[in-house]
């Protein structure tokens, strides 16, 4: 019990000095020793874990594909709990499982090291005809209640991912440390899914669940995990528009930044020389992304404007990209750049207009498509309205000078 209470005390302590709380969900000993040197302060060991690490997605945790809580403990016992020193370690516990006594299974599983459970794999992915059928069966979302209330009776820590407001109030009732908003398999990566709902739709959930749990347990700890929340700016707007205390990252902290990583190093050695040749391109992406963790929005825009130029582009879609109030991005634009957003805009895509009319012999239509206009007409007019001549008289002085001999 004494350690019980320290971990609460622990996280108590980081929300009151405004830190997130962070739960790395792993598959492996290296994974797990890289996280509690990040910063983590929950190591879950789950299922999923094991099967991102076989290739698979996710929802390879939810078949029959090997026997979940055995590959728990055997990835707990034999990497994790020996490569992790100072944070608690959570066991992804399979609650539906007929293979095991629950009462004794929760005692091996502290024995062994493990500080608390999840309920993880949880039917509570499952809808549809499957799910009437394993709830017909008995094979309900209530028996992972009964494990978290089971073992926080024995003093073990316990995170519950639940789906609705009713099952957060039924395992806030059960003893649950953290409630954590489950909102779907996450986006992202080539095996990660590819729908998702929105981060709106995210934070009205979250919402629901942590209102239901907090009228049962006002003190209970809220948390996120999956759905479109993979980085950090997407957990960012999460916690200014919930009541989030944190989050509990899978694929966001080893999946989708190992794949990447992996494929651009061996891209790399591979071959660098055309790599190198590519970097345009490349400091466009780095420098998009610096100013996001830089929070230089005027920058992003920049920059995400010279990259998108030949594409429809209003402030409204960029406001909502930056999760910013329109009015106050407007206020920043022009107070950085000395005019408004649309006078910024026609100024650089003729800006570009010029020099490709300089060097370029496609048509002007071309070109106005190039710089986002659809209409040459329109782009002539206002071509003309900027520089006082029209596309074709600029294209004809410009190669006119071009071919002035020089003394």
């Amino acid at each position: 019990m004494q350690d019980l209470k320290r971990m609460v005390h622990k996280l108590n302590q980081a929300v009151e000095q405004n830190k997130h709380i962070i739960g790395a969900a792993v598959g492996c000993g290296l994974f797990a020793k890289y996280a509690e040197i990040g910063g983590a302060d929950l190591i879950l060991v789950l299922n999923a874990g094991r099967f991102r690490l076989m290739g698979y997605s996710s929802t390879a945790s939810l078949l029959p594909f090997g026997n979940s809580n055995e590959m728990v403990m055997e990835t707990g016992i034999q990497e994790v709990l020996r490569n992790v020193s100072s944070i608690p370690c959570i066991f992804g516990l399979c609650a539906t499982d007929p293979g095991i006594v629950l009462d004794d299974y929760l005692d091996e599983i502290r024995d062994v090291g493990f500080s608390g459970i999840t309920n993880y794999p949880t039917v509570g992915l499952i809808d549809g005809v499957f799910g009437e059928a394993l709830q017909e069966a008995g094979i309900s979302f209530d028996r992972e209640v009964a494990a978290i209330h089971k073992a926080s009776e024995k003093g073990l820590f316990t995170i519950a991912f639940v789906f609705n407001e009713e099952q957060a109030a039924q395992m806030a009732a059960a003893g649950a440390h953290i409630i954590c908003a489950h909102l779907g398999f996450t986006k992202g990566g080539s095996s990660g899914v590819k729908l998702a709902i929105s981060l709106e739709e995210s934070a009205a959930l979250s919402d629901k669940i942590f209102n239901a749990a907090e009228t049962v347990n006002p003190d209970i700890f809220k948390l996120v995990y999956g759905g479109p929340v993979n980085s950090p700016e997407n957990a960012e707007y999460i916690y200014n528009h919930t009541e989030a205390m944190g989050y509990i990252g899978g694929s966001s902290f080893e999946r989708i930044p190992t794949e990447a990583s992996i494929i651009r190093v061996t891209e790399l050695f591979k071959k660098y020389q055309e790599v190198k040749s590519e970097n345009k391109q490349l400091r466009q992406q780095l420098d998009l992304h610096t100013a996001i963790k830089q929070a230089d929005y005027v920058r992003y825009i920049t920059s995400y404007v010279t990259m998108h130029l030949h594409e429809p582009i209003t402030f409204d879609h960029l406001s909502k990209e930056l999760h910013l109030n329109r009015n106050y991005l407007s206020q920043l634009f022009r107070k950085k750049m000395g005019i408004s957003f649309s006078e910024w805009l026609i100024q650089t895509r003729v800006g570009t207009a010029k020099d490709l009319l300089k060097k370029e012999h496609s048509s002007i239509q071309d070109i106005a498509r190039q710089v986002g206009y659809e209409d040459a007409s329109y782009f002539s007019r206002l071509f003309k309205k900027e520089t006082g001549m029209t596309p074709s008289e600029w294209k004809e002085i410009s190669h006119k000078n071009n071919n002035t001999p020089r003394n």
